[in-house]
């Protein structure tokens, strides 16, 4: 991941783009990290309709064109966020999952918190176009847009939102070996298998997420490990008295294609008890 720009900083206050809104007043834009937090107040747009996904690739090619246009999408750091007494100052992915539409992002609040690689929903409006040179001695063209509000958010709320998702909240207990099956979300790019276990047994146990397997149909899926996503998963080891959570990850599942059988396996160091495959079956209707 290259970065393009010598120094955002210097890039966005060439623009003007924090020039508008002048120092930190009671009508500056704010940021928040939390959910909920309030929106900024900021001076409106020309035309505060957020553009379409079809106007924001356009945009990509001609920023300029759209100055004053409002803007509404997530994205991810790539590189450090540059501050000064001003404002922050980012460079981000709008588009993390093939790590391009390059966009650089300006916030008049010095004191918000972001760092690099994380996944950011932005509210703003286009300023202006920049033009620099990558690393290769090629121009580049991005949007620097100024920031109304910017939320720090995750992975999944980013890049892969579930289309479905089926509560199931079944338990199965076996020797005191309990596993529950909280949930499963269908993502386009993944599935998602979220499972908590609690080991009321005497000895240490084991749960390992490579062994867990869904059935659909004559379809077996095995566990795919999304990197960019680093999901929290259930833990390998469990002391007697532990629970654990996480979420199990898959590729892409299609919710209409029929029912899922989810079967994963735990043991214990006690070798006198025996465990079958433990099996929930999930409705997609």
């Amino acid at each position: 991941m290259k970065r393009f720009f010598p120094t955002i900083a210097a890039s966005m206050l060439a623009l003007g783009v924090l020039s508008a809104c002048g120092g930190a007043t009671d009508e500056a834009p704010v940021a928040s990290n939390d959910a909920g937090a309030a929106e900024a107040v900021a001076e409106p747009a020309a035309n505060a309709t957020p553009l379409t996904d079809a106007e924001f690739d356009q945009m990509m090619t001609a920023p300029a064109k759209f100055k004053g246009r409002a803007v509404e999408f997530y994205a991810q750091v790539f590189v450090e966020p540059e501050k000064d007494e001003d404002g922050t100052y980012l460079q981000a992915y709008a588009d993390p999952s093939n790590y391009e539409k390059n966009v650089i992002i300006g916030l008049n609040d010095p004191s918000f918190t972001v760092n690099s690689q994380d996944y950011i929903h932005v509210k703003g409006t286009i300023k202006d176009e920049f033009k620099g040179e990558n690393m290769m001695g090629g121009t580049v063209l991005a949007p620097a847009i100024m920031a109304d509000s910017i939320e720090v958010v995750d992975y999944v709320t980013a890049v892969s939102p579930a289309i479905k998702t089926i509560d199931v909240g079944d338990t199965q207990d076996q020797n005191g070996y309990k596993i529950t099956l909280e949930k499963v979300e269908f993502a386009e790019s993944e599935t998602r298998v979220y499972v908590s276990i609690k080991n009321e047994t005497e000895s240490n146990a084991s749960f390992y997420t490579f062994n867990t397997k869904i059935v659909q149909g004559s379809k077996q899926f095995e566990q795919e490990t999304n990197y960019n996503a680093n999901h929290e998963e259930p833990q390998s080891d469990i002391l007697p008295g532990i629970e654990t959570e996480g979420i199990i990850g898959f590729g892409a599942i299609d919710p209409e294609a029929g029912d899922l059988r989810v079967i994963a396996e735990g043991s214990t160091d006690n070798y006198d008890l025996d465990f079958d495959p433990f099996e929930f079956v999930v409705s997609t209707k």
